[in-house]
């Protein structure tokens, strides 16, 4: 298992952990404008593992259209799982989106973990 932090100006944190069977991010705080390009870098390196991507979204408290576009790609191409529970303002994005519907959503990174 090896872990990574990756935090700047931007308020939000992206732990980066990968396990032998999954590559995980956590995000922190807030996704917005000035945390694009932290975005694009984490999920280019959650690609290049060639693993499954288990993103943790418990801890955020804001996602804007950028990161959903993250994840749908994600889910398109990775086997996406998500883990939460989901803020509200998350789950309303999720929700008014239409994108509630495709993603599984676990209580916690071990149910994620667990084939």
């Amino acid at each position: 298992m090896h872990r990574k932090l990756d935090k700047d100006e931007t308020g939000l944190l992206i732990q980066h952990t990968q396990y032998p069977t999954a590559y995980v991010m956590v995000l922190r705080g807030a996704t917005g404008p000035a945390a694009g390009h932290q975005l694009d870098a984490a999920f280019r390196r959650a690609a290049a593992s060639g693993l499954p991507l288990i993103v943790d979204l418990a801890a955020l408290d804001f996602a804007d259209e950028e990161l959903l576009s993250h994840l749908l790609h994600a889910h398109q191409t990775s086997g996406l799982q998500l883990v939460g529970p989901l803020s509200a303002p998350v789950q309303r994005r999720f929700r008014v989106t239409g994108a509630a519907t495709l993603f599984t959503v676990h209580p916690d990174l071990a149910a994620a973990l667990t084939p």
